[in-house]
């Protein structure tokens, strides 16, 4: 697929990615795999489709809302539309057609694009600033508490700023409410004894089983995972045609 998207070949993305999709319905880094080549071949009802699935999962994802931002502009819905980019921005503030869409919908674009606390505390997160991070999203919760990619950002900010009780108190209550956030179930995994990582394999497994997608697209060092068996893919002959074709030309 990597080869395939530098070539400029979507379909062939598209295609793979089903194959994928077939033995790993839930695989997360396929989903964002394909949020991105539906961007790039302006699906935007497609697009939406797959990032309402990774939100479950991620709901600070900002390609996501950067998806859901775009199609509701198709539809015409300014307001909605803007709310969508405001969230996409407030996790990649610095992202270009983040920062036009922002801009395009905005009713004040002079004072749109500015900083506010939580892209700041997203910079901080993203430079690997562990400490700076869980500052600012401390604050950030306790302003709204609702905000559940809050919680998860201070939660991986906690957790790699070595506080694990309190990343594990916080990855425990998330995923009591909500069982499909992939972050809590790997923190819960990582700082739990072994009853908490006998429950965290099965959705972190189907959702990551590499870690593809939290050292990938969220970009947090994941510890290897011992016992993990290796996935076996049942191909169809012309599936198997496509790869070894792309095996070849890598």
């Amino acid at each position: 697929m990597d080869l395939a998207q530098a070539r400029a070949e979507p379909e062939v993305v598209a295609r793979l990615a089903a194959a994928i999709l077939q033995q790993s319905p839930r695989h997360l880094a396929t989903y964002q795999r394909l949020l991105q080549i539906t961007w790039a071949m302006k699906r935007w009802d497609e697009g939406e489709d797959w990032a309402r699935r990774i939100l479950q999962a991620d709901p600070g994802n900002a390609l996501a809302w950067r998806a859901l931002a775009r199609a509701a502009e198709q539809r015409g819905k300014r307001g909605q539309a803007h709310a969508m980019w405001r969230r996409a921005f407030e996790m990649h503030p610095y992202e270009p057609e983040i920062r036009a869409g922002l801009a395009r919908t905005s009713l004040d674009d002079t004072r749109a694009l500015a900083l506010d606390l939580a892209c700041l505390a997203a910079i901080y997160l993203r430079g690997l600033r562990w400490e700076a991070a869980a500052r600012a999203y401390r604050q950030l919760v306790k302003a709204d508490a609702r905000r559940i990619d809050f919680q998860l950002c201070l939660m991986i900010a906690l957790w790699q700023s070595r506080a694990p009780e309190e990343a594990y108190a916080l990855a425990h209550h998330l995923v009591q409410s909500h069982p499909y956030l992939l972050p809590a179930w790997v923190v819960l995994a990582a700082t739990g004894d072994e009853n908490d990582q006998a429950l965290a394999r099965s959705p972190v497994e189907t959702m990551d089983p590499g870690g593809d997608y939290m050292s990938g697209v969220l970009g947090v060092p994941v510890p290897a995972r011992a016992g993990v068996a290796p996935v076996t893919f049942a191909a169809t002959p012309e599936e198997a045609a496509w790869l070894a074709f792309y095996l070849k030309a890598a």
